[in-house]
């Protein structure tokens, strides 16, 4: 026989415990340890230990190894499965429940026999072996019973139990115990009256084992009278834990409510955040500092307080707990609060603002200074009221008004609604400032584009500009200048001075509205991608048609279907390009009708270099003129005296009734 055998057979002759220490001497380490986990009804992994001799090998003869084994403590089997949770499961808490091991099933599992011996008689149990597990032998099963002080069994039994293995207990033999040796418990109860802690210490051989009743017998001799644990006790008894304590009854910790607390959907506290874009570059301009809501968003909901949970103790005393405190949902300017007063959402579009714990949406939002370095780039859902410059490279996007105090510089500006420019924009070329759907108001437009669906109105001059308004374009102020460039109006241009002494080429152009131009520009584009595909199809359909005509016999039924599909793609694209031409044709009709009513008024002076384009018709000044309103008449600009443009109202031709224009 073995070393290693002969103390799996002999374990208790020359064990020694104290303070839960097993003394345990194998052929190797990691057999001592495995020797020790058995007697723990643990795993190796929860066993610490201490080597008391080191074994060698020798070639006649070998030294075994000698520890002194013990369990590891709980929470420093948990530590261990806290530092493996934060690294594999980010902190989760997945890996540290206490139970997490109760729930773990070994892949591979020799079988077992247990033998109980109770007061009806003797009970063996066969537990099959899991995955490639060792199963249970006949030499197993009759060292167990003899191990017990078992005999006399009838071996038509044994050899059933091992047959079967269906690890539920067989009566083997009526037997009765031995008196003395029965097995016992100890319970322990922990200061704050909460747990109760049963050891249970086997019995020598022929001695009767504990069931559930004698334990909670035990448990209740001690005052026990709540939280007793019988699932966890019989599986204790039935694993053979001896020992080893282990929790036979526990009370129910009381646990206060959560409080309430407020969930935020928008950011509380503004930090600057920098985008990278798909090279990994960084812009800095784009600061991210404003959070725009829309109307509806929902910006913070309440989690309501959790009412609290009574303890209880081991001894059926209740435990106080305390509600969680409640927490008030705060509405602020441009926000409705749900009836329940557990949701807040925005009312307007605008800006979303954190302050004293109380949200709010501002439709206008002021940057005191420049845009530049300080803010970035500005997208706002509302308006905008800057009291500096916008500088060079910088942008300034608004869904309403903005208004800036300072000037436009090297910069883009856009708005849906009016943008107004109390300095003026010097753009050195590379400006843009649009309006979807407002007017641009400004001092002066110096080399910079400006484009608006309704009026554009600068006080003291345009310079080498680019402008394009759907309404008006009027240039009356002091100076009022219109020098270089080109500027386009729906309805009508009005300036007291156009172009200089030293002709600078300046193109004034009546009759064009930009979102009509852009409209027609779309449908053009979606005409000439329609019509790349009517020309591919008609292609193909011809060489079918021509297949067929020349050769009808090996023309399939699958030939013919295409031929089908063709023919109907074909009429289908011939009807959208149709409808693109009736919608290019109306949109151009309709900006034909306001050019017919188009005016450039002049009131002092317009200079040679200057050209007029009025519908179709054109007209280049070739020497200085006075005071005149240019109109088109019969595919001609022609010309009157000057009269004010805000007086006009469109009667031009009651005027006409009462002085007959002079053409020019």
């Amino acid at each position: 026989m073995s070393l290693t055998g002969f103390l799996r057979e002999e374990l208790s002759e020359f064990e020694r415990k104290e303070n839960e220490e097993v003394e345990v001497i194998a052929d190797s380490i990691e057999e001592c340890l495995s020797l020790a986990a058995a007697h723990f009804g643990k795993k190796v992994h929860e066993i610490d230990y201490r080597v008391l001799k080191r074994g060698k090998k020798r070639l006649f003869f070998s030294e075994p190894f000698h520890i002194r084994a013990s369990l590891v403590p709980e929470d420093l089997i948990l530590e261990e499965l806290s530092a493996l949770d934060e690294k594999l499961t980010g902190g989760s808490g997945k890996l540290i429940s206490k139970e997490l091991k109760e729930l773990v099933i070994p892949k591979n599992k020799d079988g077992r026999v247990t033998v109980k011996i109770y007061r009806s008689g003797v009970f063996l149990t066969v537990h099959p072996p899991q995955g490639e597990g060792l199963p249970v032998s006949m030499a197993d099963i009759t060292k167990r019973l003899a191990f017990r002080g078992v005999g006399g069994v009838d071996p038509s039994l044994l050899s059933k139990a091992l047959k079967e293995q269906k690890a539920e207990p067989l009566l083997v033999s009526n037997q009765k115990p031995k008196q003395g040796n029965d097995s016992s418990c100890h319970v322990d109860i922990d200061s704050d009256k909460m747990k109760a802690f049963v050891t249970i210490f086997p019995a020598r051989p022929g001695g009767r084992d504990l069931e559930v009743n004698d334990v909670t017998v035990a448990l209740k001799n001690m005052g026990v009278s709540y939280g007793l644990k019988e699932e966890d006790i019989k599986k204790a008894l039935d694993e053979e834990k001896y020992n080893s304590p282990f929790i036979g009854a526990e009370g129910d910790y009381p646990q206060n409510g959560k409080n309430a607390e407020i969930k935020y959907f928008v950011r509380t506290e503004k930090k600057i955040n920098f985008k990278e874009d798909q090279s990994g570059r960084v812009d800095y301009k784009d600061l991210d500092m404003i959070e725009n809501v829309v109307v509806g968003q929902v910006l913070a909901e309440k989690i309501p307080a959790e009412k609290a949970k009574l303890g209880r103790n081991l001894f059926g005393m209740v435990l106080p707990a305390k509600d969680g405190n409640d927490v008030e949902l705060k509405q602020g300017k441009g926000t409705i609060l749900s009836e329940d007063k557990m949701r807040l959402t925005a009312e307007v579009n605008g800006q979303v603002l954190y302050l004293s714990g109380r949200l709010s949406v501002e439709t206008v939002y002021r940057i005191n200074g420049d845009v530049g370095v300080r803010t970035g780039n500005v997208t706002f859902l509302g308006s905008i009221v800057i009291t500096g410059n916008v500088e060079d490279n910088y942008s300034v996007k608004a869904a309403g008004n903005i208004e800036i105090y300072g000037t436009i510089q090297k910069a883009i500006v856009e708005a849906d609604g009016d943008i107004i420019v109390r300095q003026g924009i010097t753009g050195r070329e590379e400006a843009r400032v649009e309006s979807t759907g407002g007017n641009i108001v400004a001092k002066f437009i110096q080399n910079a584009t400006v484009i608006t669906e309704k009026d554009i109105v600068v006080q003291e001059g345009i310079l080498h500009s680019h402008l394009m308004a759907g309404g008006k374009i009027s240039c009356k102020g002091k100076r009022g200048q219109i020098v270089g460039g080109t500027i386009q109006a729906g309805q009508l241009i009005s300036a007291k001075i156009i172009g200089s002494q030293a002709n600078p080429q300046t193109d004034l152009i009546v009759g064009v509205n930009p979102k009509i131009l852009k409209q027609i520009g779309e449908y053009e584009a979606k005409k000439a991608e329609n019509q790349g595909k009517l020309d591919t199809l008609t292609k193909t359909l011809r060489t079918l048609k021509a297949r067929k005509e020349s050769d009808p016999a090996t023309f399939s039924q699958e030939n013919q279907e295409s031929l089908q599909k063709y023919e109907a793609a074909t009429k289908k694209l011939e009807k959208r390009i149709a409808e693109y031409d009736r919608e290019i044709q109306t949109l151009t009709s309709y900006m034909d009708e306001q050019a017919a009513n188009g005016r450039v008024y002049v009131e002092k002076t317009i200079f040679p270099g200057v050209s007029v384009r009025i519908r179709n018709a054109d007209f280049k000044l070739r020497h200085e003129t006075k005071s005149k309103t240019f109109f088109e008449e019969e595919g001609q600009v022609r010309s009157t005296n000057y009269e004010d443009p805000d007086e006009d109202k469109n009667d031009w031709r009651k005027k006409r009734g009462r002085a007959r224009p002079k053409k020019e």
